[in-house]
């Protein structure tokens, strides 16, 4: 979900975001791949 959420900001499609939102978004969507790669999960 994080994904698409930043996704949409880069489309310009998400008016009100604000950085500090974009940063949380952000981490969250790497802390998930992590957790992803670390499982085997594909």
């Amino acid at each position: 979900m994080a994904e698409k959420l930043l996704e949409v900001n880069q489309l310009s499609l998400w008016q009100s975001a604000n950085q500090k939102m974009l940063e949380k978004f952000q981490a969250i969507a790497l802390e998930a791949e992590g957790i992803i790669e670390e499982k085997g999960i594909t």
